[in-house]
Parts: structure tokens; sequence; C-alpha cells
């Protein structure tokens, strides 16, 4: 599956899943959601409950707008590699 497909299923996902995900990181990287993985492996991209705290304020800092699955997939992004949120561009 493709991170991007992985993204748009947050919500399908269990909460202590983990992200997984080839690098270089971008939507069309082939990644997966593990539960109980007891070794963190090098593709290590987020868990679940964080990606969607992610998305939850890239919403709320754009007024309540719902992502596309490029923008959500790039604020995930952002944030594994910053360990912040994606800021809003003006």
């Amino acid at each position: 599956m493709r991170l991007i497909d992985l993204v748009e299923r947050l919500d399908q996902l269990p909460d202590e899943a983990t992200i997984y995900a080839g690098r270089p990181w971008s939507p069309e990287a082939r990644a997966e959601a593990v539960v109980d993985d007891e070794n963190q492996r090098p593709d290590y991209l987020l868990e679940v409950s964080l990606a969607r705290e992610v998305l939850e304020v890239w919403s709320a800092w754009r007024g309540g707008r719902t992502p596309s699955p490029a923008e959500a997939c790039a604020a995930v992004i952002h944030y594994a590699e910053w360990d912040a949120y994606l800021p809003v561009e003006e």
C-alpha cells in the first residue's frame, strides 16, 4: 500500500498501530500500519494516534478545512521529519 492510501484510511486504523514507510518518504512510498511490533524498524514514520493529531491541528490551523489526501500526507511527513506541525503558508 502507498503512504497516501494509508493516510487516507487513518480513521480505520487502530490507535496503537505504528506507521512504517519506505524512504525517501513520499506519498508514493510503500507503507504499512503495524500493531505490537516489538522492534522499531528503520522505516518508522509515526504512530497512528499522532498522525491523527497532526491532521486535527492541520485542520484547526486552516479554519476547519479538511485536507486533501496529498495535503494530509504532506502534513504527516513534515511532522515525522521535523517533529513540528506543518505551518500555514501565507
